[in-house]
This record gives structure tokens, C-alpha cells and sequence, in this order.
């Protein structure tokens, strides 16, 4: 909702600060949930601690200039299209300091926006919506504006629905508050409080891909199975309540499971791919007591969970035998903030 019209006055007269103002938002990890939470069932989703980070200075008035440090690479081979790819990546950045700047009323302001991103985009990592979340942290701090969460969340579906269409609001709620969070649509997002936090191992399969396509050709075929979707949103509700029950208690054996059979349900669906289904095998083999994809699948990453550090070193060792890039990851306690 926007602000009042004494606020907006005040923050419209406000000079430009001549300081910088830097923040950093994680990346996440679905643990459960994912695409049957743009149906209404709820998501288990971690912060992890990949991050953006956006720097914001002054610039002329009304001009907002976007300097980017995105991996271009991770969407596929060097091209033709490789321009336009970069104009589109980069539209959604200048579309959320605009959002934020017409939300705290000064819309006369310019920004130059520095963006660095050290996650994976097309990999179900939330590169998107860290990139999102870090810019809207920054420019409301360098206008002097107090957003709440929720004001943050609100103003980042403008440019996650640019990118993914209508997305749930999972990525962005998860790189907002940090830690592990149950979500479901529209806003209902619980912060669950853990002793410890599951020990996770993040594989990508280098195979990147379109969020919006995916999503988009789950909703189409949930309108037209209506009866078959409705029975697996019963299964994903299912599954989500039960691994926060799991978290909760510490059970690791029984959130492991859920995860197996969260996985089974996507690749029935039809979101997995034959690389991700083989990584998660070989994980499940190496001694991960659950494994499943991350994200909107059709490529990208699988996430292992672990006993120990040492079966987290062998699994690594097994899914990079087998093709897949592992990498260890920590949840992000913090959600985003200024640095």
C-alpha cells in the first residue's frame, strides 16, 4: 500500500546523500513445496549464504543507471542474443529501483545501481529475487526510507512477475527473512525457529533454464487434470506440514524421506530431467538421507541432505564423479540487510 501524502513530501524533498548505501540479500533452497505453491500448498524454503549485493550512488536526476555483475554464461553459450539477454536481465534490476523509489514517494531521484550476483541464474537458486530484494534494501536506505519486510515483499512481485510471470512470492519472502520459512500464498510466511539447521549439499547440473516456462506449463496442466493436481496439492500440503514437524524435532531421517517423496511427485509432473533424477540417485546412494531438485526444475540444481561432514564429503565426491558441480552451502540466518 503506499504511503500517506505527508510522508511521500517528505521523502520527495529529501537531497540525494552523497554516501553509499550497500546491501546483500541470500540465495535460497526449496526443501518442499515447490511449483504446487502458486496452487496453495505451502513451501519449506532456506536462506542460504550465496548472495547479491547492491551498491547504490547518486546519479542525475531521474536517471536510474544499472552496472551488473551477472553471470551471462549460466544461461547458455556465448551468441547473437547474448545483447538482448543482457538487456532483459537487467530490466527487472532498474524496474526494482524505480518500484521503490515510486513507493517511498521520490520519484524525481536519480541512482546509479553497482549489482553483483554470486548465484547461478536459471539454477532454482533464487538469483532473481536475491538481486531483487539486495536492490530495494539499498535504494530505500540510500533515500532514507524504513521499509519493513513486508513493505519489501510487496514491492519486489513488480519485477520477480517481469522475470517469472506470476510468481508465488517464495524466493523473495525466503531472501527477505532469512533462516528457514514455511510459505504459502498470498502471504503467509512463518519463521521457523530451529536449534540447528539441516546440513546441506547444493549440485548443479549446468543445465539452465526458464522459471517462467516451467511454472507456466505446470498451471496450464493443472487446469487441465484439475482432479489429478488437486490430489497432489493434498500430497504436497502433506508433505510440507510434516517437514516442519520434522525440522522442529530434529528428525533428519524422516525430513529426508520427505524429500524423496517430494522429488517423486515432480518428476511425475514432468519437471525433473533424466541428469537431475541420476544426481539425486547418486546422492540417495552415496549415503544423502533424502534428495530431490530445487527450484522450477528442467535442470539446474539438486540439494542432498546430510548426516555428517564427512558423508557430506562423499557425496560431493560422488555427485562430481557423475557429472554434477556440488557445492557445500549454510543457511543465512539474516535475511536481507545493509553491509
Amino acid at each position: 500500500m503506499p504511503h500517506s501524502a505527508s510522508r511521500c513530501e517528505t521523502a520527495s524533498t529529501r537531497p540525494v546523500p552523497n554516501r553509499l548505501a550497500t546491501s546483500r540479500a541470500p540465495g535460497k533452497i526449496i526443501l518442499t513445496g515447490e511449483h504446487f505453491v502458486v496452487l496453495g500448498a505451502p513451501a519449506v524454503a532456506m536462506a542460504v549464504n550465496l548472495y547479491s549485493h547492491a551498491t547504490v550512488r547518486p546519479a542525475r536526476p531521474g536517471r536510474i543507471e544499472v552496472e551488473a555483475g551477472i553471470p551471462l554464461q549460466a544461461i547458455g553459450p556465448v551468441n547473437q542474443n547474448q545483447n538482448q539477454n543482457g538487456r532483459k536481465l537487467l530490466e527487472p534490476l532498474r524496474l526494482a529501483a524505480r518500484e521503490t523509489l515510486d513507493y517511498i514517494g521520490d520519484k524525481g531521484s536519480g541512482i546509479s545501481l553497482d549489482v553483483d550476483c554470486e548465484i547461478p541464474v536459471g539454477a532454482g537458486l533464487g538469483s532473481s529475487a536475491s538481486t531483487t530484494v539486495a536492490i530495494i534494501t539499498a535504494v530505500a536506505k540510500a533515500r532514507r526510507a524504513k521499509l519493513v519486510r513486508k513493505e519489501i515483499f510487496r514491492i519486489a512481485f513488480g519485477p520477480e512477475s517481469f522475470l517469472h510471470g506470476s510468481p508465488s512470492g517464495v524466493d523473495h519472502a525466503t531472501s527477505i527473512y532469512g533462516g528457514i520459512i514455511s510459505f504459502t500464498k498470498p502471504e503467509g510466511i512463518k519463521q521457523l525457529k530451529l536449534k540447528q539447521a539441516p546440513r546441506i549439499l547444493v549440485c548443479d547440473t549446468g543445465i539452465h533454464r526458464s522459471t517462467k516456462k516451467l511454472v507456466e506449463a505446470v498451471v496450464r496442466k493443472s487446469r487441465e487434470q484439475r482432479q489429478a493436481y488437486s490430489a497432489h496439492v493434498d500430497d504436497v500440503r502433506d508433505i510440507s506440514e510434516n517437514a516442519i514437524r520434522a525440522l522442529r524435532k530434529g528428525d533428519l531421517g524422516e525430513l529426508g524421506s520427505l524429500m524423496d517423496a517430494n522429488h517423486e511427485l515432480l518428476v511425475k509432473i514432468g519437471v525433473s530431467h533424466p541428469l537431475l533424477d541420476k544426481l539425486v540417485r547418486v546422492a540417495r546412494v552415496a549415503g544423502a538421507l533424502g534428495a530431490k531438485l530445487t527450484g522450477a526444475g528442467g535442470g539446474g540444481c539438486i540439494i542432498a541432505l546430510c548426516k555428517t561432514g564427512n558423508d557430506e564429503v562423499s557425496i560431493a565426491r560422488a555427485l562430481k564423479k557423475h557429472g554434477g558441480l556440488p557445492y557445500r552451502v549454510s543457511m543465512d540466518r539474516e535475511g536481507t540487510r545493509i553491509v
